[in-house]
């Protein structure tokens, strides 16, 4: 018969909430805490080598990891210190330092393509409409969106001081498959899961200082807005691709707008916003505005693939709550207007807009290219609207080039606007002994012009710096041309260079549209050259 022996291994065991205690344990004895499920073992004697006498705790599933690292100090390297002295550090609990950053994902928003409607609007809810934290600076934290694509079906409302940041546009993709703006900005009376109507709007609660960054705001929905500015201020919108269904065979459609700005009053309204590295393609409308909405940047932003760029006060009621002049002094600089079918930039209402370092490439040509220029580019109904040192293709295109000469030149601008060319322009000058069309500007309006000139012989000691005055009445068909300059050489070579202007009908449909500027030169051999500026006043 076999002879079965059991054998089993008992530890010391005791209640730690109950007399003494835990005991002091023999060196690698353990312990048991029957009452909080806690195992210790002893440390052993000094003289055994232990650092000291006591018992260490051995931790298991019963205990909390964030209870028991609440002395987390910083500690990049030795020679840092923390607090007064070295002696004295900096400790902090863990779940301190774990909550100084916050991820959607904490509020379940995966961004694996699927709804994530509920997850990102409570995320921005309890994060800065909470009851118990609202308006707090603390409360004021980064919410920040990980790498993937976060279907909506509603619009996220974003109140007063959110802080929304991706991983970058194109690799954070907010996607709209319903029928509503992306984000809709909201005053502070809202509270989780019912946005306040913008009536109550104040200056103190109004939505302002919000940040969105480093994401793509993208919609299915042609009919729809994208970035919904509810009387907003003094906030950042940077590194954004908004991207809509929109192409150049489209129709117009008025609620198809990329960046919809409105405000409740002149006073209290989307005023000093910054938008940087914005791209808008896709919508009716990149950018529109009624109201009052002032004193905005646009700055090295793309608007591309869209009916129209930027358009200020086309339906503005003026003398109603929020329109009493329409939007006004706003800057657009640094950015690039391209496959834009109407006006790169239209201020039907409002008063000194300035553009600035802008490009403008095939604008206003309804998807044809620059020979077919259908629109001004720029086209302003208001005294005191800028542009400075902007480009505009068109204009290289049919100033001077050869192929362009039967296509009428319509204007890059249009309107009460003040306009002083970025581009210095160099033409060859060569005898000729009758007057030779050496460039041309459009006749579509009537306009003035200065055309700031310099011209240099190639063979005799002459140089000539002057301005070209232009008047164009378009109502008569009539041109005059004044040339006031200063002269350096022979005094029998002062009149050698001679220039008149003449108003053409060059596309033959009984309209005077295109002045040519005409040179005759008289200096034999000539192989001189011409550097030019034009800016012209609507």
């Amino acid at each position: 018969m076999a002879v079965v022996q059991i054998s089993r291994i008992q530890i010391r065991r005791g209640q730690k909430n109950v007399g003494s205690g835990i005991p002091q344990l023999a060196g690698g004895e353990l312990g048991w805490a029957v009452d909080s499920q806690e195992l210790y073992i002893g440390n052993g004697a000094v003289s055994e080598g232990s650092p000291a006498v006591g018992n260490s705790k051995i931790i298991t599933e019963h205990d909390n990891l964030f209870e028991l690292a609440s002395t987390y100090t910083y500690k990049t390297s030795s020679s840092v210190q923390t607090g007064s002295s070295a002696t004295s550090p900096i400790t902090r609990t863990l779940q301190k330092r774990l909550d100084e950053t916050v991820t959607v994902q904490s509020f379940g928003a995966l961004g694996d393509g699927t709804d994530q409607t509920a997850q990102l609007q409570r995320a921005v809810d309890q994060l800065y409409l909470n009851a118990s934290t609202k308006g707090t600076v603390p409360s004021r934290v980064v919410l920040e969106l990980q790498p993937g694509t976060y279907t909506i079906t509603n619009t996220i409302h974003i109140p007063p001081h959110a802080t929304l940041i991706g991983a970058g546009s194109d690799k954070t993709i907010i996607h709209q498959t319903g029928e509503f703006p992306i984000f809709k900005t909201v005053n502070s009376l809202s509270t989780p899961g019912s946005p306040a109507a913008d009536s109550g709007s104040s200056l103190t609660n109004q939505a302002r200082k919000i940040i969105l960054r480093g994401m793509t705001l993208k919609i299915n929905t042609l009919e729809k807005t994208g970035l919904d500015l509810v009387t907003c201020r003094e906030s950042l919108f940077e590194d954004l691709n908004i991207e809509g269904p929109w192409i150049s065979t489209s129709a117009t459609v008025a609620d198809a707008i990329g960046i919809k700005m409105s405000s409740l009053s002149s006073l209290v309204g989307t005023l000093q916003n910054t938008f940087r590295n914005i791209k808008v393609t896709g919508f009716s409308y990149a950018v529109k505005s009624d109201d009052d909405c002032n004193d905005n940047l646009f700055d090295k932003c793309t608007f591309e693939t869209n009916d129209y760029g930027i358009v200020f006060g086309k339906d503005t009621v003026l003398g109603s709550q929020s329109q009493s002049t329409g939007p006004s002094r706003n800057n657009v600089t640094n950015s690039l207007f391209r496959y834009i079918n109407q006006h790169g930039l239209w201020y039907e209402n409002g008063q000194f807009n300035h553009s600035e370092g802008n490009k403008f490439i095939d604008v206003g040509n309804e998807g044809g290219g620059d020979t077919t220029p259908f629109f001004t580019i720029i086209n302003t109904r208001q005294a005191g609207n800028s542009s400075t040192e902007d480009f505009f293709e068109r204009k290289r295109r049919l100033m001077y080039d050869a192929g362009y000469t039967s296509i009428a030149y319509k204007s890059e601008t249009e309107g009460e606007l003040d306009s002083k060319d970025s581009s210095t322009h160099n033409l060859n000058i060569i005898q000729t002994g009758t007057y030779t069309t050496l460039f041309r500007l459009p006749g579509d309006a009537s306009r003035s012009f200065a055309i700031e000139y310099t011209y240099k012989s190639s063979t005799i000691d002459a140089l000539r710096s002057g301005t070209i005055s232009l008047v164009v009445d378009s109502s008569n068909n009539a041109v005059s041309l004044d040339d006031e300059f200063t002269y350096s050489g022979s005094p029998s070579n002062q009149t050698n260079l001679q220039f008149r202007a003449n108003y053409l009908d060059v596309n033959g449909d009984t309209t005077v549209d295109t002045v040519a500027i005409q040179v005759l030169n008289s200096t034999t051999n000539d192989q001189g050259y011409l550097h030019f500026k034009v800016s012209n006043v609507t």
